[in-house]
């Protein structure tokens, strides 16, 4: 009678359970990627990896909407003040701010010109003359912060350009004052290099700009072309209701007169 040997389990070292060694290690807490590792030492480090963690369950596409979203609320916000900033600062109240331009904006209230703002003047026309004319009054601004009033390089000239975006009309016929018994052929005036100024300055600011100023408009101004050589000297040719009154303006000689 065979009896079958009854097969016994491995003991030692390699027996069921793996000892306590192994079994320690089967606790052992592990870090990313399967590996075990110390207590902590694959925690998230700083504000960077503890976003990225807590990013980690959303899907990229998502994270990307919401960026691009955010990025065009921040541009928008940006655009919108840009716009409230320039137009802010184009308003005459915003120049009144400073108590020298009082007078000025005073007078400009009370001329043809009001209800055009400053920058349509004393910035010429363009996208990039505009950005560079807000450049330097910024410049301005500081300076009169600091009590800086040296610096000429800011210009408040108003060029012909910034004239004919209203007045281009002006160019195409003669003006007639019969008021004043005027005729002006402007566009050969301006055709010859004068500036609207030479004539025009006193238009929106009035009296601020004094007689005998080198902006105010005098007849020595005419008499630049109306030399005898490059215009005729015949006062009636503008003054069509007969010689003004008074002498001739400093600068013109004799014939000048005699011819008037």
């Amino acid at each position: 009678m065979r009896f079958g040997r009854r097969k016994r389990g491995k003991s030692g070292p390699g027996a069921e359970g793996q000892g306590p060694a192994d079994a320690g290690a089967q606790d052992a807490p592990t870090v990313e990627g399967g590996e075990p590792g110390a207590e902590g030492e694959g925690e998230p480090g700083g504000l960077i990896a503890g976003t990225r963690a807590a990013l980690r369950p959303v899907k990229k596409r998502h994270v990307v909407v919401a960026s691009l979203g955010l990025m065009g609320f921040a541009a928008a916000g940006l655009l919108l003040f840009s716009a409230a900033s320039f137009w802010w600062t184009s308003q005459p109240s915003f120049c009144n701010k400073c108590h020298v331009m009082e007078k000025y904006v005073d007078t400009w209230d009370a001329s043809p010109h009001t209800g055009v703002n400053c920058e349509s003047c004393h910035i010429n026309p363009g996208f990039f003359a505009f950005m560079g004319g807000k450049v330097a009054g910024l410049q301005v601004v500081a300076n009169y912060i600091r009590g800086t009033f040296e610096d000429t390089s800011f210009s408040a000239a108003v060029s012909n350009a910034a004239c004919r975006q209203c007045h281009e009309d002006m160019l195409e016929k003669t003006f007639i004052d019969e008021e004043k018994g005027i005729a002006v052929s402007h566009f050969h005036i301006i055709e010859n290099g004068a500036k609207c100024m030479d004539c025009h300055s006193t238009v929106a600011h009035l009296n601020t700009i004094p007689i005998g100023s080198a902006n105010f408009p005098t007849m020595d101004k005419c008499m630049r072309c109306h030399n005898g050589q490059l215009a005729p000297t015949d006062c009636d040719l503008c003054h069509i209701k007969g010689t003004p009154e008074g002498e001739p303006p400093t600068g013109t000689s004799a014939s000048t007169k005699s011819n008037g």
